[in-house]
């Protein structure tokens, strides 16, 4: 992977993430429904699995930085 894609990655995950508590507020404030698993799973598994998938990126984009601190 080339640091233009970890940047997008990252921003894609980012939004995915605004995206998620976005479709939580609509669906708890807006639409005044109670929370049910649909909330939940958004908000839990698939928060904490884009969080994981984020800190890989992290991690891959720091070691490409020593790569190239190295290689010079």
């Amino acid at each position: 992977m080339n640091r233009r894609t970890i940047h997008y990655a990252i921003v894609g995950c980012i939004v995915a993430m605004a995206a998620a508590v976005i479709y939580a507020v609509v669906r708890l404030l807006v639409l005044s429904q109670r929370a049910d698993t649909s909330i939940l799973v958004v908000n839990v598994v698939v928060f904490a699995g884009i969080a994981g998938f984020l800190i890989y990126l992290t991690k891959k984009e720091h070691d490409i930085q020593e790569e190239e601190m190295f290689r010079d």
